[in-house]
């Protein structure tokens, strides 16, 4: 029994220093996140903060945020550890024009798109993005 219990802790101790060493020598992603702030947002503005802290748990990641309305996107915050939007408004009709414009979603390697609208408004050109849609 103590031949066994001696492997298995070598095995333990094994790979939990591959996985120590995997993690603190992986790359670190860069997000960017476009949340819609359109009147359809409204009914789920009480969802926005949740998803945003939902989003920035990811191990080694750091994120831009956007948010985008009919035809304007305002930049919130370029790269940092945490998703930070001080301030939810729903306001507008919703337009994903030039969600892109900044140089963070050229930059980063994943682009994500919070809305609960992706039936009302046209995501058609976002190919590449990962759409979060938020239900009420």
């Amino acid at each position: 029994m103590k031949p066994l219990a001696i492997w298995m802790a070598a095995v333990a101790v094994v790979f939990g220093g591959y996985a120590l060493i995997t993690s603190l020598t992986r790359d670190t992603e860069q997000v960017y996140v476009v949340v819609d702030s359109s009147f359809w947002m409204e009914r789920v503005a009480s969802d926005v903060a949740g998803e945003l802290d939902r989003i920035d748990d990811a191990d080694h990641s750091e994120f831009a945020l956007a948010t985008a309305r009919d035809r304007s996107t305002t930049f919130v915050h370029s790269w940092q550890d945490q998703l930070t939007l001080a301030r939810f408004e729903a306001f507008g009709p919703c337009s994903f024009d030039g969600i892109d414009q900044f140089p963070e979603a050229a930059a980063a390697d994943e682009r994500i798109l919070v809305t609960s609208s992706a039936t009302e408004c046209d995501t058609a050109a976002l190919t590449d993005w990962t759409i979060v849609e938020l239900t009420p």
